[in-house]
This record gives structure tokens, C-alpha cells and sequence, in this order.
């Protein structure tokens, strides 16, 4: 009687495994055709997304391969302009038609080169020099805290009747905020929110400095 429930057991057993195989097989065949019902359906998509992706990266690496070289041969061109022994109005010259097709951030190395030149020359062109004194006030007002005495200097020097007088103000406040000598730069960003003539988009900055001071003050 025991042998016969174990040998039934022994067979439910077995029928019970052959039923699993076979589910997995019907499940593994349904998962392929899934597969390959997706594949069929997306695959334009996966090619083109692989394509697209094998593209970026060849495009950036040879981007990459150009910049180098392109910036390596435009650091040689400028070196030779700024140290040849020639006046200071020929280099002017020779930077402004290098800066023309110059790229990768050396257009603003060469018309800062020719701005310092412009006010260490004397230039005089009055327009062309103050400009010269604007673009390099901004770039030293934007660094971290220095010495600019030089600099102030240039600015004050730059009159109510002459161009960009507001403009030159602006950037001396924002060397004094720079310097901490917030009394004055609160003075000078005061007379340009009052002034009817300074530009609309200088005296809406102004008053953001003016906010920024007194919240310095109040502290």
C-alpha cells in the first residue's frame, strides 16, 4: 500500500515537472517573439539612435582636434605680433586683423591687448581710448580684490561731457564694492539712478548695486 502511494507520487512528480518545462518553454517562446515583434517595430529607431550617438562622438573628437590645433597656431601668430620690435600703433594694426578670424577666446585677448596699448600709446582718439579704459575696467572690476589705482585713475579722467561718462562711473562703484569702499561706490551709483541722461539699462544696474550696498550696510 506505501509502495503504491509513493510510486503514485513518484508520478504525479514527474508529470508535475513536465507541465513546468513545458510552461517555460511556451514562456521563453513568448518572450522571443516579443523580442522580436519590438525589434521589428523599433529597430529604424535603435539604428538611428546608434548612428546618432557614433556621430556626436566622432564630430566632438575631431571638434576637439581642431580647437587644440586651431588655438596652438593662433598662439604662435599672436606671440610674434606682441613681441616684435614695432610701435605701438602697428601693433594695434597688426591685432586688429588678427582679430578679424581669430577664434576660441583669442578676439578678446587681441582687442585687449589693443585697448592697453590704446592708453599706454596715448592715443588720440578720445572715444577709442576711453572705450579702451571701459573694456579694461570691466574685465578687472569682474577679478577678484586688487590694487586698481591705475585704472580709477583712467576712469576720473573720463569727463561728464565726453562718451560713456556714465558708463565709466558705473564700472569705478563697481571697483570700489570690489575694494569695500562702499561709501563711495553708494555715491556714485546714486548720481547715475538720478541722472535723466545715463542709459535706462545703467541705471536699472545701478539701482541693483545700491540694493546690494545697503544690505552690506545694515548687517
Amino acid at each position: 500500500m506505501v509502495n503504491q502511494k509513493s510510486e503514485k507520487s513518484l508520478k504525479e512528480q514527474y508529470i508535475e515537472s513536465q507541465k513546468n518545462a513545458f510552461f517555460r518553454e511556451v514562456q521563453e517562446d513568448v518572450q522571443a517573439e516579443k523580442v522580436a515583434i519590438f525589434w521589428h517595430k523599433y529597430k529604424r529607431y535603435i539604428i538611428t539612435t546608434i548612428i546618432a550617438i557614433l556621430l556626436i562622438t566622432i564630430t566632438k573628437n575631431w571638434y576637439l582636434n581642431y580647437k587644440l590645433n586651431t588655438s596652438m597656431k593662433q598662439a604662435i601668430v599672436f606671440e610674434k605680433i606682441i613681441s616684435a620690435n614695432v610701435s605701438a600703433d602697428n601693433k594695434i594694426i597688426e591685432l586688429e586683423d588678427f582679430a578679424k578670424s581669430a577664434k576660441f577666446g583669442y578676439r578678446d585677448i587681441a582687442y585687449f591687448n589693443i585697448y592697453s596699448l590704446a592708453i599706454i600709446n596715448n592715443s588720440s582718439d578720445t572715444t577709442f581710448k576711453n572705450l579702451a579704459v571701459l573694456k579694461i575696467g570691466s574685465l578687472v572690476s569682474s577679478l577678484p580684490e586688487k590694487d586698481f589705482t591705475e585704472i580709477e585713475k583712467s576712469l576720473e579722467k573720463i569727463g561728464k561731457k565726453e562718451p560713456f561718462y556714465n558708463i565709466s562711473q558705473f564700472i569705478l562703484g563697481s571697483i570700489y564694492v570690489k575694494q569695500n569702499k562702499l561709501t563711495q561706490a553708494k555715491e556714485i551709483f546714486e548720481k547715475i539712478s538720478n541722472d535723466f541722461s545715463a542709459p535706462v539699462s545703467v541705471k536699472s544696474q545701478s539701482l541693483t548695486m545700491l540694493n546690494y550696498i545697503k544690505s552690506n550696510q545694515s548687517k
